[in-house]
């Protein structure tokens, strides 16, 4: 019964491997521990955060204590289980910290698959930390790792982070290199909807908007179908911030599901996003900070920044936009459409939307027939982000919007 719930969570259905789990009424010392080999990473998957850290930490006990047993993982999944699930809490420290003494005493023992787990997560947590190039170096080094000893599976999960670093860095070419290296591996359900994350930001850095955000409507459709309470509170949170709709609501129910704080800050940015709300912005900016979340604490701080400035508030919007500039200082690189200086740039979605695909040097036709829109509605957009920016031509608005030389 575990290993049937083990193929069902990491077939992509952490609800359905925790109703097997719930059938396993044998309390025995091996018993428990196989049991929290899958259960504490569905249980933090599908929003149980803390009982995901609490089982894999009794997980891990249990099998030291038992030793060494034929036909049973190697005692370290329990330690990538708990990295994982402090990830999804949030925790995103005390994940790295963990995740990179175990990666050096699997090293040691020369495990070749917990080294590739270890690394994955790693890069996982970075990514969430903002810290993006460190998340590129991770994922190619799990990546790599997998090749060399032919593990289909997390290879292909480390290729769809490496895709995602790439792209977060604006580095298109690398991104669509890293996908297409991806597809010659067999599809990998683990975390299925949360891969797509990789697609969605590649189409943004390729300036394929309409694209990414279909990408990920559809991935948090799939994540709310499967259980993956936190990963889809993740692709609408993402949603939100590249093309501006309202995501809200959901994230709001999907906050009350959950335990995990990263999810209540996530639907808190939402919140504030939506109304506009200067101060909730920066307050947000200070949730995501605390829980080491630099890259979107830059956004919100930015955020905060426009959103003064709209109220007219400019010494608040300077200050905002001083801490977003810092903020985003340590996130390695990383180009995002909510880095956009936004107290200096209060354009809607939309404007911002045409403004960056002109700035890349597209013509009101090209703009038009990729958002399904009239040539006139693009160029009455285009007038009003030229207005709001001060300037008059497609080179002034990619110096605005920090495109440009």
């Amino acid at each position: 019964m575990a290993d049937e719930a083990a193929v069902l969570m990491f077939s992509g259905y952490p609800d359905r491997a925790l109703a097997v789990l719930d059938r396993i009424t044998g309390r025995d010392q091996r018993t428990r521990i196989v049991r929290a080999i899958v259960g504490a990473v569905a249980l933090a998957a599908t929003g149980r955060t803390a009982d995901g850290v609490t089982m894999a930490e009794a997980g891990f006990a249990a099998h030291t204590a038992l030793g060494d047993e034929l036909a049973i993982a190697h005692p370290a999944t329990h330690v990538i289980n708990q990295v994982f699930a402090l990830t999804e809490a949030g925790r995103l420290a005390e994940a790295g910290q963990l995740a990179r003494a175990g990666a050096e005493i699997v090293a040691s023992h020369r495990v070749p698959i917990a080294q590739i787990w270890f690394a994955a997560n790693l890069g996982r947590v970075s990514t969430l930390q903002g810290r993006t190039a460190t998340a590129r170096r991770y994922y190619a080094e799990a990546a790599g790792l997998a090749l060399r000893n032919r593990f289909g599976g997390p290879r292909r999960l480390a290729l769809s982070g490496l895709a995602l670093a790439h792209a977060l860095l604006g580095e298109a070419d690398a991104a669509a290199q890293a996908l297409a290296e991806r597809a010659t591996v067999p599809e990998f359900g683990f975390l299925g909807p949360e891969q797509q994350l990789a697609d969605a930001w590649t189409a943004i850095v390729s300036r394929r908007p309409r694209e990414a955000a279909e990408r990920l409507r559809g991935a948090a459709a799939q994540a709310a179908s499967t259980g993956h309470r936190v990963t889809e509170s993740w692709l609408l949170h993402d949603l939100m911030r590249v093309s501006g709709e309202d995501t809200s609501a959901r994230l709001r129910e999907l906050a009350d599901e959950c335990d995990s704080p990263l999810v209540a800050a996530r639907a808190r940015h939402a919140a504030a996003a939506r109304a506009s709300d200067a101060r909730g912005l920066a307050a947000v900016a200070g949730d995501f900070e605390a829980l080491g979340a630099t890259l979107l604490a830059a956004e919100a701080a930015s955020g905060a920044a426009a959103a003064f400035s709209r109220a007219g508030d400019r010494r608040a919007a300077t200050a905002a936009q001083r801490r977003a500039s810092a903020l985003g200082a340590d996130c390695e690189g990383a180009v995002t459409p909510g880095l956009v200086r936004e107290a200096a740039v209060p354009l809607s979605g939309r404007e911002r939307e045409i403004a960056m695909l002109a700035a890349e040097g597209m013509t009101s036709k090209d703009i038009a027939e990729r958002l399904y829109l009239s040539v006139r509605t693009v160029n009455n957009h285009l007038q009003h982000a030229y207005a709001k920016l001060g300037v008059s031509s497609r080179a002034g608005l990619a110096r605005a919007l920090g495109s440009g030389p």
